[in-house]
């Protein structure tokens, strides 16, 4: 089993929640988000990765930098948010890092004005982060990495056109799709706004 290579007191965190070692899907997902490759993941098993978006994500990251989040993941609902944030949290205790949550539900104008005057990393559904679009309390010029958690829940009926529109009005950098099948829906996304793109397996 190759060695995770995290910032060391992130791997102390993760061995306190007897959270390592790594299985060989958690490396692989580790290792392209440090990388910044775009990276099309099909998986058995998705809440074991939290654990390793939140883990690489604070040591891609570090420490805050300027207003605006470097990194977005979107979910598809408040639990998956809340699970994440709390893994941050937790994994992050010795950072500076600035992660917040949107999702509907609690009031927009507190989440605008809790991202909107710092934040690195956003965890948030996509009809919320559209909203805040729409309201100019969030900005994108600065994402580097985005994340879809359950990718085809983020491109179903209904949510795929808030999706799309955040996709379109981010920089083209680093995106991750993570799904429970090969779902021709998230391969035409990656086509369009991440190509090339590996897969895995493949």
């Amino acid at each position: 089993m190759p060695k995770l290579k995290l910032d060391s007191l992130v791997l102390e965190q993760l061995e306190n929640l007897g959270l390592v070692p790594f299985n060989d899907t958690q490396m692989r997902l580790s290792s392209g988000i440090k990388s910044g490759q775009n990276l099309w993941m099909v998986v058995e098993e998705l809440e074991e990765l939290e654990q390793s978006i939140a883990a690489t994500l604070l040591h891609k990251l570090k420490s805050s930098f300027e207003d605006v989040a470097r990194a977005v993941v979107l979910v598809p609902s408040k639990v998956e948010a809340d699970r994440l944030e709390e893994l941050f949290q937790q994994l992050g205790k010795h950072t500076d890092l600035r992660v917040w949550t949107a999702y509907e539900g609690p009031q927009i104008l507190k989440q605008k004005e809790d991202i909107y005057f710092g934040a690195d990393v956003v965890i948030a559904t996509p009809k919320r982060l559209n909203e805040l679009l729409n309201i100019e309390g969030f900005n994108s010029s600065s994402v580097q990495t985005l994340i879809l958690y359950k990718a085809e829940a983020l491109l179903k009926v209904g949510v795929t056109a808030y999706t799309q529109r955040i996709s379109d009005s981010f920089p083209l950098k680093q995106r991750l799709s993570i799904t429970l099948n090969k779902d021709t829906k998230v391969r035409t996304y990656m086509d369009r706004y991440a190509h090339p793109f590996n897969e895995w397996p493949l």
